[in-house]
């Protein structure tokens, strides 16, 4: 008996190291087939373009739209962010605040044209669910930014208590970043975008973001 439990014990280990080992599959999400998706912001947005087939499964690519505008602030995001996000979105995900973060543009200057973005949408479809990246880290050989980020990221906090029926943050910052607060060098392709090491994780963080918060 005392053989058959220990058999079974290693069985079980066995098991349980190969299932942790296997790669997850990602979440279905609720009505798949009629959710639609709009990914909007700056230039980080536009490198995603294309990768709907495989980063999105289960949704279908046509139901993806990719809306990015490089260079632009968040108060450059404004005036297409109608046209880009349709009232008949179910989710859209927001990346606009790099570019602010470069800029020098005061974080409370930042977060109100964030709740302008967020409150035009809502005033279209109040059940949309929005998913606001905070801000990625920047490489070392950008101007060091590490303090500025740490205080866009905090005030990114404060969305979901404003919009709790709405927004969701996705955390873009603590997967790419260093132990010393800078992006992760394999990450990127130059210290502000990610490069093709990078690709996988981005898309898998938002697509984790938006399968498991989409309504049921």
């Amino acid at each position: 008996m005392r053989t058959i439990t220990t058999l079974l014990v290693i069985v079980l280990v066995r098991t349980f190291a190969v299932a942790q080992s296997l790669p997850q599959q990602p979440l279905i999400p609720p009505h798949a087939n009629t959710v639609k998706v709009v990914l909007f912001g700056h230039s980080w947005i536009v490198l995603m373009q294309g990768f709907q087939p495989w980063a999105f499964p289960n949704i279908p690519s046509n139901h993806v739209s990719v809306q990015g505008y490089g260079g632009y602030t968040c108060e450059m995001l404004i005036p297409p962010l109608r046209s880009s996000v349709p009232a008949s979105t179910n989710a859209a995900f927001l990346m606009t605040a790099t570019n602010d973060v470069l800029e020098n543009i005061p974080v409370d200057q930042h977060m109100a044209c964030m709740q302008t973005i967020i409150g035009i949408l809502i005033g279209e479809n109040p059940n949309m669910l929005i998913l606001a990246s905070n801000v990625p880290p920047l490489g070392k050989n950008v101007k060091d930014h590490r303090s500025d980020i740490s205080q866009y990221n905090q005030a990114y906090l404060t969305l979901p208590q404003m919009y709790p029926n709405n927004v969701k943050v996705v955390d873009m910052w603590t997967p790419m970043v260093d132990v010393n607060g800078w992006a992760m060098a394999n990450m990127f392709r130059d210290g502000v975008h990610f490069g093709t090491n990078g690709q996988d994780l981005v898309m898998g963080v938002i697509r984790d973001a938006l399968y498991s918060n989409l309504p049921q």
